[in-house]
């Protein structure tokens, strides 16, 4: 495509977004609107818009082919979201007239062509940068990741006519271009030819698996030494929000909103909007910039009737990797928006006094412990109140990478002193909060009955209502399923409890062949204490109650004699 006819489709592209004549996301929206502004505030920001470095840039893809697939050999057209990208990464200056944006970050569902996307910008930057003695590389996790972008990058050299300049050295996997000295090369993880890097340009692929940002940091401060190097980052949803990737991301939706500023970083995210209803298939463009040419709607329809059939694993895939969605858990228990939608405003006050039912997750001497609530039935729908105690030191240590110390200062989480649970305290503590109100009956799980908090239990007056409550699936599988229901349903305020929803976010379900389900802690990603707890509060609410009403949200529990 001529350069001028890709300014054009820049200016039809954001023109679409910000009409609604594309159906675009929030966070592609703001991105857009992130760069109108700064074309109207760029002179007091001391960056400015080049357009003729654009046009270079733009001038560079009409020399390249594709290499594999129906596209083989034939022109790469940029599409209009890859133009926008391409059009913000070259064209935006500094005051210096060297590039303005040091990193980017591109997050998009699979097969919306970014691995060739990456491997054309790459070869851009080794060709038509300048730039002498520049160091390409393509990073993974493993080698076997790094190597696809770096595959993609030498194949296109092959059709795009470039080999003249560019020569491919296979037994190491290098592509040299002799007239600057420059190379191209995959780098893993688990390589150890990290040190002495002079990074001008790098691809972060798949960045959501990276585990830690050990390779990140190596890449970035081997920058210093180039006047407008660059770090690609293009991934897609990832399934552990415990990884670096997610809490990067976060920073970048708030640049995208404004609320922090770096104008060395260029952010677009497709996806879906919290509350979009996935089985909405107009809404999968938001995720699926490319649909209709390098992405196949009807493939993606495929894959979402295995997933709603399927559900399990199967949704998770679809939600994560074809509408780049990001989950917590290998298996979609209660997507994360059902969760936060289970809200009533109930206070604390309106608690006092009121029949509930309990459940209490004993953990290890070093973990979370847990203390569940059920209300069945305050002010017309259930309502559940959760305690967390944990030991000091986990607090002080934060190996599971949530924020405890803030839940702590907002009273979700209580800790005790030293490194280990303290269980008259953690005795003294249920003993306290329980009293607030007409509890009817506490569950426990024999199997962990450690340190005397039982006991301790049972001396402070509830040896009436404690009882001993299985963990098997024939115990856990009915209370489990009328949890599902109920938050599925928004019929269950769970006032708006962060602990909790985290928790949510980390269930893995084990169903067995009768359909039984049981809420799996082994295989869990990380903590749940608090979703099993309340499991146990609502199966001791049923079995209490066995043979009575049992719709929550009218039946009112028969009366029994407060603690």
């Amino acid at each position: 495509m001529n350069p001028k006819n890709y300014i054009k489709t820049v200016e039809k592209y954001i023109s679409d977004v910000l009409s609604g004549e594309k159906i675009a996301g929030k966070l592609e929206i703001l991105a857009v609107k992130r760069h109108l502004s700064d074309i109207e505030n760029a002179h007091e920001r001391k960056i400015f818009f080049d357009d003729k470095a654009a046009r270079k840039a733009f001038a560079f893809f009409s020399l390249l082919k594709h290499s594999k697939g129906v596209f083989f050999n034939k022109p790469f057209d940029l599409s209009p979201w890859q133009a926008f990208i391409v059009y913000s990464l070259f064209g935006w200056k500094r005051a210096d007239g060297s590039r303005r944006f040091r990193y980017a970050y591109v997050e998009v569902a699979r097969k919306n062509g970014k691995t060739t996307f990456a491997a054309a910008i790459a070869l851009l930057m080794m060709v038509f940068d300048g730039e002498r003695g520049a160091e390409i590389y393509f990073a993974a996790t493993k080698e076997k990741q790094a190597k696809i972008c770096w595959d993609e990058a030498k194949n296109m050299v092959g059709t795009s006519g470039l080999s003249k300049y560019i020569t491919v050295f296979r037994s190491s996997n290098t592509l040299v271009m002799d007239s600057t000295l420059s190379k191209m090369e995959p780098l893993s993880g688990d390589s150890k030819v990290q040190d002495g890097l002079n990074v001008h340009f790098a691809v972060c692929d798949e960045k959501h698996a990276w585990k830690t940002d050990e390779l990140y940091n190596v890449l970035t401060s081997a920058t210093g030494a180039r006047r407008q190097p660059m770090i690609f980052t293009i991934t897609t949803a990832g399934f552990n929000k415990s990884y670096p990737c997610f809490d990067e991301r976060k920073v970048n939706v708030e640049i995208l909103e404004g609320v922090k500023q770096q104008d060395n970083t260029f952010v677009m995210i497709f996806t879906l909007d919290p509350g979009d209803d996935y089985n909405d298939q107009r809404l999968w463009q938001k995720a699926n910039p490319n649909i209709g040419i390098s992405t196949n709607r009807e493939y993606i329809f495929e894959e979402y009737e295995i997933a709603r059939n399927h559900r399990g694993t199967k949704l998770t895939n679809f939600l994560t990797k074809l509408l780049n969605i990001w989950v917590d858990a290998p298996t979609v228990w209660i997507p994360d928006e059902k969760v936060a939608a289970c809200s009533y405003d109930t206070t604390e006050e309106m608690l006092y006094g009121k029949e509930c039912y309990s459940g209490l997750d004993l953990a290890s001497h070093v973990d979370v412990n847990a203390l569940a609530h059920f209300f069945p039935n305050v002010n017309g729908h259930p309502v559940a109140k959760l305690f967390f105690w944990v030991p000091e030191a986990k607090i002080q240590e934060n190996a599971d990478r949530v924020d405890y110390r803030l839940w702590r200062e907002q009273k979700f989480m209580f800790s005790t002193p030293g490194d280990l649970i303290d269980t008259e305290w953690i005795t003294n503590g249920i003993l306290e909060v329980t009293k607030k109100y007409k509890c009817l009956g506490l569950a426990y799980d024999p199997y962990k009955a450690h340190g005397g908090i039982v006991q301790g239990l049972i001396k402070g007056g509830m040896e009436r209502i404690i009882d001993e409550y299985s963990q098997s699936i024939r115990s856990m599988s009915e209370p489990t399923k009328e949890l599902e229901r109920m938050v599925t349903g928004a019929e269950i305020d769970l006032m708006n409890n962060p602990v909790l929803r985290w928790m949510f976010r980390n269930v893995t379900i084990y169903t067995d062949p009768n359909n039984n389900i049981k809420l799996d802690k082994s295989k869990s990603q990380n903590k749940i204490d608090g979703v099993v707890a309340l499991a146990m509060a609502i199966g001791e609410y049923m079995t209490k109650t066995a043979g009575k009403k049992q719709d929550i949200n009218k039946w009112v529990p028969r009366s029994m004699p407060s603690l």
